[in-house]
């Protein structure tokens, strides 16, 4: 806003030199208007650069710089005798904010390779039309000095600006943080609670009736419910496990326990995982690990399988086993939810499936992510 405030001011003098009075000052009153013309495209163009991108880039500068120079050259010949150094030259004021840009966008180094061509240009075009350099009374030095220390301070001022910026963005993203691990650590003790509350109800609860003499051990009911609790302390060590950084456990953890509410006991066993796994392929294993124990539900005719993982020599393995009726899978057309959703997942993850399997000898689903 103060670059393009600076601008405009410049160009007041422009403005009042538009009308009849025009043609005491300027051989063409018409190329005056031309070049008024000009500068408003330019800045226009300028603006919407900036307001495109939210800051100016070095090449707007150099064809700022390049506009400056020629309509130096073009205002001093069509300038009357007399005043080339008046401010109907109102195009050498313009080059102060040229001059100002280039020091607010500019390095250092790039600056002081900038300003001397806008000063050369400037001292040129003066000379061109004067026959020789301006006198030292004539202004002229005044007007170069006020270039110089217009870039000089705008440079700094944008480089003292930009180091506040970054001082509240650090903070800023400190307090982001603060409150964002604030949140976390409020999130992760809900949850913890809510586990807790699951485990009184359900394996804190069943151990005591048992150790009281409530509950008869040998009894089938009681050790399927002994192993409905064995499971859900199992997933729980899945999901906490400091080893699943990838949430992987997680969410072989949560497919278990939604076969578990469609009748299929899982017996989860999650080993070693590689320290880092892509989301897309967490999210193909998890999925494809869910579809696979769906169809244990619905083909299997069992109600218990087993997943397991194994990472070894940069593969990583997640097998779900279960011993139901079975089948022959080249004379088998596969389903929508072997070929679909299960190989079409692992195909997406850059994994891939195998599946083993025989008639009245279970099934073996392998989801291979090859991590190399």
């Amino acid at each position: 806003m103060l670059l393009f405030a600076q601008r405009a001011s410049y160009l007041l003098p422009a403005a009042s030199s538009l009308g009849p009075s025009g043609a005491v000052y300027y051989r063409s009153p018409v190329l005056n208007l031309a070049m008024v013309a000009v500068v408003l495209a330019w800045n226009m163009v300028l603006g919407v650069a900036v307001w495109r991108r939210g800051w100016f880039t070095s090449r707007y500068v150099v064809l700022d710089i390049a506009v400056t120079c020629v309509l130096l050259f073009v205002m001093n010949g069509n300038l009357r005798d007399g005043f080339e150094l008046s401010a109907a030259n109102w195009v050498a004021k313009f080059a102060l904010g040229t001059a100002a840009l280039a020091g607010a966008v500019f390095s250092l180094s790039r600056l002081l390779v900038a300003l001397p061509i806008l000063v050369l240009f400037t001292l040129a075009a003066a000379a061109l039309r004067t026959g020789g350099l301006p006198p030292l009374e004539s202004g002229f030095l005044n007007h170069v000095n006020s270039s110089l220390w217009f870039a000089v301070l705008l440079h700094f001022m944008r480089r003292y600006l930009t180091a506040q910026a970054e001082a509240v963005d650090a903070a800023t993203a400190r307090r982001i943080a603060a409150e964002t691990a604030a949140a976390a650590g409020q999130a992760r003790f809900a949850e913890r609670l809510r586990q807790f509350r699951h485990l009184h109800d359900t394996v804190l609860a069943t151990l005591t009736a048992i150790s009281r003499g409530g509950l008869d051990h040998r009894t089938e009911a009681v050790r399927a419910r002994c192993g409905r609790d064995a499971e859900y302390v199992r997933r729980l060590i899945a999901e906490e496990g400091p080893e699943q950084a990838t949430s992987l456990g997680a969410r072989l953890a949560a497919a278990a326990e939604a076969a578990d509410a469609i009748g299929v006991r899982v017996h989860l066993l999650v080993g070693e995982l590689p320290d880092a796994i892509p989301d897309r392929v967490v999210d193909g294993i998890g999925d494809a690990t869910r579809e696979a124990l769906n169809n244990v539900a619905r083909h299997a005719g069992t109600g218990r399988a087993w997943v397991t993982t194994d990472w070894t020599d940069g593969t990583l393995t997640v097998r779900i086993v279960d011993r139901g009726r079975g089948f022959t899978p080249d004379r088998t057309t596969s389903g929508s939810g072997l070929r679909r959703s299960i190989k079409q997942r692992m195909r997406e993850a850059g994994g891939y499936v195998q599946v083993f399997s025989e008639p009245g000898e279970g099934t073996c689903v392998e989801l291979v992510w090859d991590g190399h």
